[in-house]
């Protein structure tokens, strides 16, 4: 059995009564001004990214507030091991492996045998059990987790499953706390955030962004850059924010016409754009920041097309959230 290691206490003090959370990450994240970035930062623009990729555990990125929510109900509910699923370049696969390392959680993950080996090499460093699905289908990687979790459950184990996108309510609970944090150190900052902007995937992060922004800056616009074809469905979106909100217990009027997507996505989700190649290129260049080629990427050439379109007025100050993707750069496309 999995000895869980006893210093990560419930933080007291953000504890929600639907919603115990561990802290696993160093907070606050940077909030980077970038200065001299045309054309984010003509017409007396301020251009700021905070620095989710620096968050302190593996290669940080978004999914690391989420496991501080989805881990703290895993050890309330006395799971002594965890399971996770995505697809051979998943960045949650490897985040969820390094904060149950963190806690002393066996984890199990279930990935496409076409995995690569920078997966499968940082696997092995985090002592996470590999588990392959016959393809990256969901599917597939759902029938390979329910397979693994009956043999645990056989042995005498208390798994908790982490599926494929990680769509829960839990999820969207990190990324309020991150909103919170964001404004915090702009006012501490003497600023005032015109408009957030991060990578749209599931959506799942940028509910949580668009619920924070409502509760702790209300005249802010939260916009999602979807690099996919299809993003969530506004009325998905706003039910999954009115359940985080009444789980979490915030008080919060949320309307459809506040939800702002812009698409910059290509072929698709899965697909590396030219416009977010040369986005990466510029980002490294200017400031020394790597992005990657499927997420952040492309959700960045996105705020830089949104910026040539006249999106932002002059004087206006821009976040943009670095959400991380690390894996994805590391292993290539391949």
């Amino acid at each position: 059995m999995c000895i869980i290691k006893d210093d990560y206490k419930f933080c007291e003090n953000v504890v929600k009564e639907n919603a115990p959370r561990i802290k696993l990450g160093l907070y606050p994240t940077p909030l980077q001004e970038v200065k001299d970035f045309l054309p984010l930062t003509e017409d007396s623009r301020r251009f700021f990214i905070k620095r989710e990729d620096l968050n302190g555990v593996g290669f940080g990125g978004n999914k690391i507030r989420r496991m501080e929510y989805l881990l703290g109900e895993a050890l309330a509910e006395g799971c002594d091991c965890l399971i996770v699923g995505g697809g051979s370049r998943s960045n949650q696969t490897i985040a969820a492996a390094a904060c149950a390392a963190k806690v002393g959680m066996q984890v199990h993950m279930v990935v496409p045998e076409s995995t690569g080996s920078v997966t499968r090499g940082l696997a092995e460093l985090l002592g996470a059990a590999l588990h392959f699905a016959m393809d990256g289908q969901t599917t597939s990687l759902n029938k390979e987790i329910r397979s693994v979790e009956t043999k645990l459950k056989n042995d005498g184990h208390h798994p908790y499953v982490i599926k494929p996108g990680a769509e829960t309510t839990l999820g969207i609970l990190g990324y309020v706390d991150c909103m919170q944090e964001l404004y915090e150190q702009a006012e501490k900052k003497h600023i005032h955030v015109d408009h957030v902007v991060c990578c749209g995937g599931t959506g799942i992060t940028y509910a949580g962004v668009f619920l924070g922004t409502k509760l702790y800056s209300p005249d802010t616009r939260a916009t999602a850059v979807s690099i996919g074809r299809r993003f969530k469905h506004a009325e998905t979106l706003m039910k999954q924010v009115k359940d985080a909100a009444i789980f979490g217990g915030y008080s919060v009027d949320v309307d459809l016409s506040d939800v702002h997507v812009y698409f910059s996505c290509g072929k698709g989700a899965s697909e590396p754009t030219t416009k977010g190649r040369d986005a990466m290129k510029l980002m490294a260049s200017k400031s020394g920041i790597f992005l990657d080629p499927l997420f952040t990427g492309k959700a960045f050439a996105g705020l830089l097309d949104m910026s040539r379109e006249g999106y932002f007025k002059p004087g206006e100050t821009i976040v943009f959230i670095h959400t991380g993707g690390m894996i994805t750069l590391l292993g290539g496309l391949s």
